[in-house]
Protein backbone atom coordinates (compact mmCIF):
# COMPACT_ATOMS: atom_id res chain seq x y z
CA UNK A 1 0.00 0.00 0.00
CA UNK A 2 2.72 2.60 0.82
CA UNK A 3 4.33 1.98 -2.58
CA UNK A 4 1.01 2.21 -4.42
CA UNK A 5 0.11 5.39 -2.53
CA UNK A 6 3.49 6.98 -3.26
CA UNK A 7 3.20 6.24 -7.00
CA UNK A 8 -0.31 7.74 -7.06
CA UNK A 9 0.80 10.76 -4.98
CA UNK A 10 3.84 11.41 -7.21
CA UNK A 11 1.77 11.23 -10.38
CA UNK A 12 -0.91 13.54 -8.96
CA UNK A 13 1.37 16.21 -7.45
CA UNK A 14 4.51 16.12 -9.62
CA UNK A 15 3.23 15.03 -13.03
CA UNK A 16 -0.33 16.39 -13.13
CA UNK A 17 0.62 19.35 -10.87
CA UNK A 18 -2.56 18.97 -8.79
CA UNK A 19 -3.20 18.74 -5.07
CA UNK A 20 -3.69 15.24 -3.72
CA UNK A 21 -7.18 14.94 -2.31
CA UNK A 22 -5.71 13.06 0.66
CA UNK A 23 -2.10 14.11 1.18
CA UNK A 24 -0.37 11.97 3.79
CA UNK A 25 3.06 13.52 3.13
CA UNK A 26 2.14 17.20 3.56
CA UNK A 27 -0.28 17.16 6.48
CA UNK A 28 -0.88 20.59 8.01
CA UNK A 29 0.29 20.66 11.65
CA UNK A 30 -2.30 21.61 14.23
CA UNK A 31 -2.05 25.24 15.31
CA UNK A 32 -4.52 26.53 17.86
CA UNK A 33 -4.50 30.05 16.44
CA UNK A 34 -7.70 30.21 14.42
CA UNK A 35 -10.82 32.25 15.12
CA UNK A 36 -14.09 32.82 13.33
CA UNK A 37 -13.70 33.08 9.53
CA UNK A 38 -14.90 36.08 7.54
CA UNK A 39 -17.25 35.74 4.59
CA UNK A 40 -20.58 34.31 3.55
CA UNK A 41 -21.43 30.94 2.02
CA UNK A 42 -19.61 29.81 -1.12
CA UNK A 43 -17.69 33.03 -1.81
CA UNK A 44 -14.38 32.06 -0.11
CA UNK A 45 -13.21 32.89 3.42
CA UNK A 46 -10.45 34.72 5.24
CA UNK A 47 -9.76 33.70 8.83
CA UNK A 48 -8.92 36.22 11.52
CA UNK A 49 -7.21 34.42 14.40
CA UNK A 50 -8.05 34.95 18.04
CA UNK A 51 -4.81 36.91 18.44
CA UNK A 52 -6.01 39.36 15.80
CA UNK A 53 -3.92 38.08 12.88
CA UNK A 54 -5.11 37.19 9.37
CA UNK A 55 -3.82 33.63 9.29
CA UNK A 56 -5.79 31.38 6.90
CA UNK A 57 -6.94 31.99 3.33
CA UNK A 58 -9.45 29.93 1.37
CA UNK A 59 -9.99 31.93 -1.81
CA UNK A 60 -9.51 29.43 -4.62
CA UNK A 61 -12.11 26.66 -4.33
CA UNK A 62 -10.98 24.00 -1.88
CA UNK A 63 -7.39 25.29 -1.53
CA UNK A 64 -6.08 26.64 1.79
CA UNK A 65 -3.07 28.81 2.54
CA UNK A 66 -1.98 28.83 6.16
CA UNK A 67 -0.03 32.08 6.07
CA UNK A 68 -0.02 34.83 8.68
CA UNK A 69 0.35 38.08 6.71
CA UNK A 70 1.93 40.42 9.22
CA UNK A 71 1.01 43.60 7.28
CA UNK A 72 -2.70 42.97 7.79
CA UNK A 73 -3.31 44.84 11.03
CA UNK A 74 -5.43 47.34 12.89
CA UNK A 75 -3.58 50.29 14.43
CA UNK A 76 -5.02 52.82 16.86
CA UNK A 77 -3.96 56.48 17.21
CA UNK A 78 -5.17 58.74 20.07
CA UNK A 79 -4.77 62.52 19.91
CA UNK A 80 -5.52 65.14 22.58
CA UNK A 81 -5.20 68.90 22.16
CA UNK A 82 -3.57 68.49 18.75
CA UNK A 83 -0.90 66.05 19.96
CA UNK A 84 -0.60 62.30 19.43
CA UNK A 85 -0.52 60.72 22.89
CA UNK A 86 -0.73 57.02 21.96
CA UNK A 87 -0.20 55.00 18.79
CA UNK A 88 -0.07 51.20 18.78
CA UNK A 89 -0.46 48.23 16.43
CA UNK A 90 -3.14 46.06 18.03
CA UNK A 91 -1.02 42.92 17.80
CA UNK A 92 1.17 40.99 20.22
CA UNK A 93 3.59 40.16 17.37
CA UNK A 94 7.14 41.54 17.09
CA UNK A 95 7.99 40.92 13.41
CA UNK A 96 11.24 41.46 11.54
CA UNK A 97 9.49 43.69 8.96
CA UNK A 98 7.74 47.04 9.45
CA UNK A 99 10.00 47.73 12.41
CA UNK A 100 9.14 51.42 12.23
CA UNK A 101 5.74 50.51 13.75
CA UNK A 102 5.06 50.13 17.47
CA UNK A 103 4.45 46.38 17.95
CA UNK A 104 4.14 44.16 21.00
CA UNK A 105 0.72 45.06 22.42
CA UNK A 106 0.43 43.39 25.84
CA UNK A 107 -1.97 40.46 25.52
CA UNK A 108 -3.12 40.83 29.14
CA UNK A 109 -5.15 43.87 28.03
CA UNK A 110 -6.99 42.08 25.20
CA UNK A 111 -9.82 39.53 25.07
CA UNK A 112 -11.38 37.45 22.30
CA UNK A 113 -14.88 35.96 22.19
CA UNK A 114 -16.65 34.21 19.31
CA UNK A 115 -20.23 33.21 18.64
CA UNK A 116 -20.29 32.41 14.95
CA UNK A 117 -20.88 34.26 12.65
CA UNK A 118 -19.78 37.07 14.99
CA UNK A 119 -16.66 37.61 17.08
CA UNK A 120 -15.49 40.27 19.54
CA UNK A 121 -11.99 41.59 20.25
CA UNK A 122 -11.72 43.89 23.25
CA UNK A 123 -8.67 46.11 23.81
CA UNK A 124 -8.17 48.03 27.07
CA UNK A 125 -5.55 50.58 26.06
CA UNK A 126 -3.14 50.67 29.04
CA UNK A 127 -2.93 54.04 30.75
CA UNK A 128 -5.32 55.74 28.32
CA UNK A 129 -8.77 55.22 29.91
CA UNK A 130 -10.02 54.10 26.50
CA UNK A 131 -11.56 50.72 25.62
CA UNK A 132 -11.90 49.53 22.02
CA UNK A 133 -14.31 46.72 21.12
CA UNK A 134 -14.07 45.36 17.57
CA UNK A 135 -17.14 43.38 16.55
CA UNK A 136 -16.59 41.15 13.51
CA UNK A 137 -19.72 40.19 11.53
CA UNK A 138 -20.18 37.93 8.51
CA UNK A 139 -23.46 37.59 6.57
CA UNK A 140 -24.39 34.02 7.55
CA UNK A 141 -28.16 34.31 7.92
CA UNK A 142 -30.68 31.43 7.95
CA UNK A 143 -33.08 31.26 4.99
CA UNK A 144 -31.28 34.15 3.27
CA UNK A 145 -30.05 33.18 -0.20
CA UNK A 146 -28.72 36.59 -1.25
CA UNK A 147 -26.70 38.30 1.47
CA UNK A 148 -25.52 34.94 2.85
CA UNK A 149 -23.58 34.44 -0.41
CA UNK A 150 -21.55 37.66 -0.17
CA UNK A 151 -17.72 37.53 0.18
CA UNK A 152 -17.49 40.23 2.84
CA UNK A 153 -16.90 40.94 6.51
CA UNK A 154 -17.39 44.06 8.61
CA UNK A 155 -15.51 45.38 11.65
CA UNK A 156 -17.51 47.64 13.96
CA UNK A 157 -15.21 49.50 16.35
CA UNK A 158 -16.93 50.76 19.52
CA UNK A 159 -14.81 53.39 21.26
CA UNK A 160 -15.53 54.09 24.95
CA UNK A 161 -13.64 56.90 26.64
CA UNK A 162 -13.39 57.51 30.40
CA UNK A 163 -11.12 60.50 29.90
CA UNK A 164 -12.04 63.93 31.24
CA UNK A 165 -11.27 65.54 27.88
CA UNK A 166 -12.19 64.99 24.24
CA UNK A 167 -9.98 62.58 22.35
CA UNK A 168 -9.59 62.07 18.61
CA UNK A 169 -9.48 58.35 17.80
CA UNK A 170 -8.21 56.89 14.50
CA UNK A 171 -8.32 53.23 13.47
CA UNK A 172 -6.02 52.32 10.58
CA UNK A 173 -6.65 49.09 8.66
CA UNK A 174 -3.66 47.96 6.58
CA UNK A 175 -3.77 45.10 4.06
CA UNK A 176 -1.21 43.44 1.78
CA UNK A 177 -2.15 42.88 -1.84
CA UNK A 178 -2.27 39.07 -1.72
CA UNK A 179 -2.31 36.20 0.75
CA UNK A 180 1.32 35.87 1.76
CA UNK A 181 2.22 33.32 -0.93
CA UNK A 182 4.76 33.55 -3.75
CA UNK A 183 2.01 34.90 -6.05
CA UNK A 184 2.23 38.20 -4.14
CA UNK A 185 5.63 38.70 -5.80
CA UNK A 186 4.63 37.64 -9.31
CA UNK A 187 4.30 41.27 -10.46
CA UNK A 188 1.48 43.20 -12.10
CA UNK A 189 -0.54 43.85 -8.92
CA UNK A 190 -1.76 47.40 -8.25
CA UNK A 191 -4.00 49.49 -5.97
CA UNK A 192 -6.34 52.43 -6.41
CA UNK A 193 -8.56 54.57 -4.14
CA UNK A 194 -12.33 54.55 -4.57
CA UNK A 195 -15.49 56.20 -3.31
CA UNK A 196 -18.98 54.78 -3.73
CA UNK A 197 -22.11 56.77 -2.92
CA UNK A 198 -25.66 55.48 -3.09
CA UNK A 199 -28.89 56.71 -1.50
CA UNK A 200 -26.98 59.42 0.35
CA UNK A 201 -24.52 57.02 2.03
CA UNK A 202 -20.84 57.29 1.10
CA UNK A 203 -18.12 54.67 1.47
CA UNK A 204 -14.43 55.31 0.75
CA UNK A 205 -11.39 53.06 0.64
CA UNK A 206 -8.78 51.33 -1.52
CA UNK A 207 -9.06 48.54 -4.08
CA UNK A 208 -6.17 46.05 -4.22
CA UNK A 209 -6.14 44.33 -7.62
CA UNK A 210 -4.42 40.93 -7.35
CA UNK A 211 -3.91 40.05 -11.01
CA UNK A 212 -3.12 36.34 -11.07
CA UNK A 213 -3.37 34.38 -14.32
CA UNK A 214 -6.09 32.10 -12.91
CA UNK A 215 -8.90 33.35 -10.66
CA UNK A 216 -7.84 37.03 -10.33
CA UNK A 217 -9.26 38.79 -7.28
CA UNK A 218 -9.81 42.35 -6.05
CA UNK A 219 -9.70 43.11 -2.32
CA UNK A 220 -11.38 46.23 -0.93
CA UNK A 221 -10.75 47.86 2.43
CA UNK A 222 -13.13 50.69 3.23
CA UNK A 223 -14.90 52.76 5.88
CA UNK A 224 -18.33 54.36 6.17
CA UNK A 225 -17.93 58.14 5.83
CA UNK A 226 -20.66 59.52 8.08
CA UNK A 227 -21.13 62.89 9.75
CA UNK A 228 -18.34 63.57 12.21
CA UNK A 229 -16.09 60.91 10.70
CA UNK A 230 -13.16 61.38 8.36
CA UNK A 231 -11.91 58.59 6.08
CA UNK A 232 -8.38 58.83 4.64
CA UNK A 233 -6.18 56.36 2.81
CA UNK A 234 -2.71 55.40 1.64
CA UNK A 235 -2.88 53.88 -1.84
CA UNK A 236 0.36 51.91 -1.70
CA UNK A 237 3.36 51.26 0.53
CA UNK A 238 6.12 48.65 0.76
CA UNK A 239 5.21 46.04 3.40
CA UNK A 240 8.71 44.54 3.41
CA UNK A 241 10.45 47.76 4.50
CA UNK A 242 10.46 49.57 7.85
CA UNK A 243 7.07 51.24 7.27
CA UNK A 244 8.31 54.37 9.00
CA UNK A 245 6.74 56.73 6.46
CA UNK A 246 3.29 55.20 7.09
CA UNK A 247 3.74 55.40 10.85
CA UNK A 248 4.86 59.03 10.79
CA UNK A 249 2.04 59.98 8.40
CA UNK A 250 -0.54 58.63 10.85
CA UNK A 251 1.20 60.05 13.92
CA UNK A 252 1.42 63.55 12.47
CA UNK A 253 -2.31 64.26 12.48
CA UNK A 254 -4.13 60.95 13.00
CA UNK A 255 -4.87 60.72 9.29
CA UNK A 256 -3.29 59.38 6.11
CA UNK A 257 -2.10 61.39 3.12
CA UNK A 258 -4.88 60.31 0.69
CA UNK A 259 -2.90 60.52 -2.57
CA UNK A 260 -4.99 60.51 -5.74
CA UNK A 261 -4.59 58.15 -8.67
CA UNK A 262 -3.60 54.54 -9.12
CA UNK A 263 -0.37 52.97 -7.94
CA UNK A 264 2.11 51.59 -10.45
CA UNK A 265 1.88 47.82 -11.08
CA UNK A 266 4.41 45.89 -9.03
CA UNK A 267 7.57 44.55 -10.63
CA UNK A 268 8.38 40.86 -10.29
CA UNK A 269 9.66 40.27 -6.76
CA UNK A 270 7.88 43.34 -5.32
CA UNK A 271 5.01 43.35 -2.82
CA UNK A 272 2.55 46.17 -2.23
CA UNK A 273 0.03 47.04 0.47
CA UNK A 274 -2.54 49.74 1.25
CA UNK A 275 -4.23 51.27 4.28
CA UNK A 276 -7.49 53.00 5.19
CA UNK A 277 -8.00 55.14 8.28
CA UNK A 278 -11.28 56.14 9.95
CA UNK A 279 -11.15 59.01 12.46
CA UNK A 280 -13.65 60.66 14.80
CA UNK A 281 -13.77 62.84 17.91
CA UNK A 282 -14.96 61.13 21.09
CA UNK A 283 -16.30 63.49 23.80
CA UNK A 284 -15.17 63.25 27.40
CA UNK A 285 -16.65 60.07 28.97
CA UNK A 286 -18.35 59.44 25.64
CA UNK A 287 -18.84 56.76 23.05
CA UNK A 288 -18.43 56.63 19.27
CA UNK A 289 -18.56 53.99 16.54
CA UNK A 290 -16.25 53.50 13.54
CA UNK A 291 -17.16 50.97 10.82
CA UNK A 292 -14.68 49.36 8.42
CA UNK A 293 -15.21 46.58 5.90
CA UNK A 294 -13.22 43.98 3.99
CA UNK A 295 -14.60 42.62 0.70
CA UNK A 296 -13.07 40.39 -1.97
CA UNK A 297 -14.34 39.95 -5.50
CA UNK A 298 -13.38 36.70 -7.27
CA UNK A 299 -16.48 36.22 -9.41
CA UNK A 300 -15.21 33.78 -12.05
CA UNK A 301 -13.46 30.65 -10.78
CA UNK A 302 -11.84 27.55 -12.18
CA UNK A 303 -11.03 24.47 -10.17
CA UNK A 304 -7.50 23.07 -10.42
CA UNK A 305 -8.14 21.30 -13.72
CA UNK A 306 -9.18 24.63 -15.33
CA UNK A 307 -11.62 22.74 -17.56
CA UNK A 308 -14.77 24.72 -16.84
CA UNK A 309 -15.58 28.28 -15.80
CA UNK A 310 -17.95 28.78 -12.86
CA UNK A 311 -19.66 31.98 -11.65
CA UNK A 312 -20.13 32.38 -7.91
CA UNK A 313 -23.62 32.83 -6.50
CA UNK A 314 -23.17 36.51 -5.55
CA UNK A 315 -22.60 37.43 -9.21
CA UNK A 316 -26.37 37.12 -9.70
CA UNK A 317 -26.74 40.29 -7.61
CA UNK A 318 -23.43 42.14 -8.18
CA UNK A 319 -22.27 41.05 -11.64
CA UNK A 320 -19.35 38.95 -12.85
CA UNK A 321 -17.15 41.67 -14.35
CA UNK A 322 -14.68 41.76 -11.45
CA UNK A 323 -15.65 45.35 -10.57
CA UNK A 324 -18.10 44.64 -7.75
CA UNK A 325 -15.86 45.34 -4.75
CA UNK A 326 -17.00 48.99 -4.22
CA UNK A 327 -20.68 48.02 -4.37
CA UNK A 328 -20.05 45.01 -2.08
CA UNK A 329 -18.31 47.32 0.44
CA UNK A 330 -21.19 49.81 0.38
CA UNK A 331 -23.82 47.08 0.75
CA UNK A 332 -21.89 45.56 3.67
CA UNK A 333 -21.54 48.77 5.66
CA UNK A 334 -25.13 49.91 5.08
CA UNK A 335 -26.76 46.51 5.77
CA UNK A 336 -24.74 44.97 8.63
CA UNK A 337 -27.19 46.22 11.28
CA UNK A 338 -30.01 44.34 9.55
CA UNK A 339 -27.80 41.23 9.42
CA UNK A 340 -27.14 41.46 13.15
CA UNK A 341 -30.85 41.80 13.95
CA UNK A 342 -31.56 38.61 12.00
CA UNK A 343 -28.63 36.76 13.60
CA UNK A 344 -29.77 37.74 17.10
CA UNK A 345 -33.38 36.73 16.36
CA UNK A 346 -32.10 33.31 15.21
CA UNK A 347 -29.68 32.68 18.10
CA UNK A 348 -31.41 34.32 21.06
CA UNK A 349 -34.08 31.66 21.77
CA UNK A 350 -31.41 28.96 21.94
CA UNK A 351 -28.91 31.00 23.96
CA UNK A 352 -31.58 31.96 26.52
CA UNK A 353 -32.87 28.40 26.92
CA UNK A 354 -31.51 27.40 30.32
CA UNK A 355 -32.36 23.75 29.68
CA UNK A 356 -29.70 23.47 26.97
CA UNK A 357 -26.07 22.96 28.13
CA UNK A 358 -23.41 25.47 27.13
CA UNK A 359 -21.40 22.93 25.13
CA UNK A 360 -24.47 22.22 23.01
CA UNK A 361 -25.07 25.91 22.27
CA UNK A 362 -21.41 26.32 21.35
CA UNK A 363 -21.56 23.31 19.03
CA UNK A 364 -24.73 24.53 17.31
CA UNK A 365 -23.27 27.91 16.42
CA UNK A 366 -19.47 27.86 16.51
CA UNK A 367 -19.15 24.56 14.64
CA UNK A 368 -21.36 26.00 11.90
CA UNK A 369 -18.25 27.80 10.60
CA UNK A 370 -17.65 24.87 8.24
CA UNK A 371 -20.65 25.85 6.11
CA UNK A 372 -18.49 28.73 4.83
CA UNK A 373 -14.93 27.62 5.63
CA UNK A 374 -15.24 24.03 4.38
CA UNK A 375 -13.92 24.86 0.91
CA UNK A 376 -17.52 25.76 0.18
CA UNK A 377 -18.48 26.66 -3.36
CA UNK A 378 -21.90 28.00 -4.40
CA UNK A 379 -22.19 28.66 -8.12
CA UNK A 380 -24.77 29.81 -10.62
CA UNK A 381 -26.00 27.76 -13.56
CA UNK A 382 -25.30 29.30 -16.98
CA UNK A 383 -28.42 31.02 -18.39
CA UNK A 384 -28.43 28.75 -21.44
CA UNK A 385 -28.01 25.56 -19.43
CA UNK A 386 -30.28 22.62 -20.31
CA UNK A 387 -31.04 19.38 -18.49
CA UNK A 388 -28.62 17.30 -20.57
CA UNK A 389 -25.73 19.63 -19.70
CA UNK A 390 -26.15 18.79 -16.01
CA UNK A 391 -27.47 15.30 -15.96
CA UNK A 392 -26.24 13.48 -19.05
CA UNK A 393 -28.37 11.13 -21.17
CA UNK A 394 -29.38 8.96 -18.22
CA UNK A 395 -30.80 11.95 -16.32
CA UNK A 396 -33.29 13.03 -18.97
CA UNK A 397 -36.13 11.86 -16.77
CA UNK A 398 -35.12 14.36 -14.08
CA UNK A 399 -35.49 17.52 -16.15
CA UNK A 400 -38.04 18.85 -13.63
CA UNK A 401 -35.12 19.37 -11.21
CA UNK A 402 -33.53 21.98 -13.46
CA UNK A 403 -35.67 24.99 -12.37
CA UNK A 404 -34.67 24.47 -8.73
CA UNK A 405 -30.98 24.37 -9.62
CA UNK A 406 -31.40 27.47 -11.80
CA UNK A 407 -33.03 29.37 -8.93
CA UNK A 408 -30.74 28.32 -6.06
CA UNK A 409 -27.55 27.29 -7.85
CA UNK A 410 -25.28 24.36 -7.11
CA UNK A 411 -23.73 23.90 -3.69
CA UNK A 412 -20.76 21.82 -2.55
CA UNK A 413 -18.46 21.56 0.43
CA UNK A 414 -15.43 19.49 1.38
CA UNK A 415 -15.39 16.41 3.58
CA UNK A 416 -12.58 18.13 5.50
CA UNK A 417 -9.98 20.83 4.97
CA UNK A 418 -7.37 18.13 4.31
CA UNK A 419 -9.74 15.70 2.54
CA UNK A 420 -10.31 17.52 -0.75
CA UNK A 421 -13.42 15.63 -1.87
CA UNK A 422 -16.68 17.48 -2.44
CA UNK A 423 -20.09 16.31 -1.17
CA UNK A 424 -18.96 12.89 0.06
CA UNK A 425 -22.42 11.58 0.75
CA UNK A 426 -21.73 9.36 3.76
CA UNK A 427 -20.24 12.29 5.69
CA UNK A 428 -22.91 14.70 4.43
CA UNK A 429 -25.45 12.40 6.10
CA UNK A 430 -24.22 13.64 9.49
CA UNK A 431 -23.80 17.30 8.52
CA UNK A 432 -26.96 17.75 6.47
CA UNK A 433 -29.16 18.70 9.41
CA UNK A 434 -27.57 22.17 9.54
CA UNK A 435 -28.55 22.79 5.91
CA UNK A 436 -32.03 21.31 6.32
CA UNK A 437 -32.80 23.60 9.26
CA UNK A 438 -31.08 26.79 8.06
CA UNK A 439 -30.74 26.72 4.24
CA UNK A 440 -33.11 23.95 3.07
CA UNK A 441 -32.94 25.00 -0.60
CA UNK A 442 -29.19 24.30 -0.58
CA UNK A 443 -29.88 20.86 0.85
CA UNK A 444 -32.42 20.22 -1.93
CA UNK A 445 -29.94 21.38 -4.58
CA UNK A 446 -27.28 19.04 -3.21
CA UNK A 447 -29.76 16.14 -3.04
CA UNK A 448 -30.76 16.71 -6.68
CA UNK A 449 -27.12 16.53 -7.78
CA UNK A 450 -26.70 13.25 -5.91
CA UNK A 451 -29.95 11.90 -7.38
CA UNK A 452 -28.66 12.53 -10.89
CA UNK A 453 -25.39 10.67 -10.25
CA UNK A 454 -27.34 7.53 -9.29
CA UNK A 455 -28.67 7.35 -12.86
CA UNK A 456 -25.25 7.70 -14.48
CA UNK A 457 -22.52 5.09 -14.76
CA UNK A 458 -18.75 5.42 -15.12
CA UNK A 459 -17.39 2.09 -16.32
CA UNK A 460 -13.71 3.04 -16.23
CA UNK A 461 -11.84 0.63 -13.91
CA UNK A 462 -10.36 2.23 -10.77
CA UNK A 463 -7.63 0.70 -8.64
CA UNK A 464 -8.07 0.53 -4.88
CA UNK A 465 -4.86 1.79 -3.35
CA UNK A 466 -5.31 -0.27 -0.19
CA UNK A 467 -5.56 -3.73 -1.81
CA UNK A 468 -4.27 -3.05 -5.33
CA UNK A 469 -7.36 -4.59 -6.99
Amino acid sequence: FPCRYFRWWYKKTCVEKKSAFIDLFCAVPLQQIYGGPLGGIGGATITLGWRGEFCRWQLNPGIYHYETVITNQFTVCLRCKGQTVYQQVLSVERPSTLQGWNWGYCGHYAFYHALYPRAWMVYELPGQNVVLTCRQVSPVIPHDYKDSSLPVGVFIWEVESERDEDVEVSIMFSLQNGTGTKEDRSGGHWNEPFTFEKEGERVAGVLLHHCTHVNPITFAISAWEKAGMKVTHLTAFNPTGSGREVWQDLMQDGRLDSPAGKSSPTEKGEVTAAAVCASCRVPARGHRTLELALAWDMPRVHFGSKEKLHLRRYTRFFGSGGDAAPALSHHTLTHYKEWERKIEAWQKPILENSQLPSWYKSALFNELYFVTDGGTIWVELPPDCCAEDLQGPAGAGLSHLLPVLQEYGRFAYLEGQEYRMYNTYDVHFYASFALIMLWPKLQISLQYDIAVTVLNEDVQPRQYLVCGQ
